[in-house]
């Protein structure tokens, strides 16, 4: 079959791009997801391979979650997570969410934070309330949210949502 050939060509070039190939994984709909991370070693990308053969490309439309370590601290910070297009609400977010939650407890990272992007559509201001607090994530009234490797909610953190803002 092409496409396991075709992984394994994406994965040494990823490899040869400088980047740490993670694992490969099955997705929705049969693509196989190369995650892998760049040279900080926190950030984390993935490559779809779609059943045909065809790859989404690096720098392009691979899809990516940056994260940041934080100074002094056993944590980090998400800062942004790009998926974009045809890609969203196809898994490829809660593959990506898993490696990182996957990280983060093999590094014994006590919380990781961050800010949950605002939105005008109510549809897709649900779908990130819905994405983060299936994984642990508590997301205040000013849209901080934060995991915590204990899984203990923070008190009061999910009274405010109406869905509006």
């Amino acid at each position: 079959m092409i496409v396991p050939a075709i992984v394994n060509t994406q994965m040494n070039l990823i490899q040869e791009d400088g980047c740490t190939v993670i694992r490969a994984v099955q997705a929705n709909e049969g693509h196989t997801v190369i995650l892998y991370t760049g040279q900080s070693g926190y950030d984390i990308f993935a490559r779809i391979v779609y059943q045909t053969g065809v790859t989404t490309k690096r720098y392009q439309n691979d899809l990516a979650m940056f994260i940041q370590k934080k100074p002094r601290e056993h944590a980090w910070r998400l800062l942004y997570i790009r998926i974009l297009g045809d890609k969203i609400n196809n898994g490829y977010g809660t593959i990506m969410m898993n490696q990182l939650l996957d990280n983060a407890r093999q590094k014994n990272i006590d919380y990781i934070d961050g800010h949950m992007q605002a939105t005008d559509n109510k549809e897709h201001d649900a779908r990130l309330y819905h994405f983060y607090t299936k994984f642990g994530f508590t997301i205040d009234s000013e849209r901080n949210i934060v995991w915590r490797k204990s899984g203990h909610d923070a008190p009061n953190s999910h009274e405010w949502y109406n869905g509006q803002d």
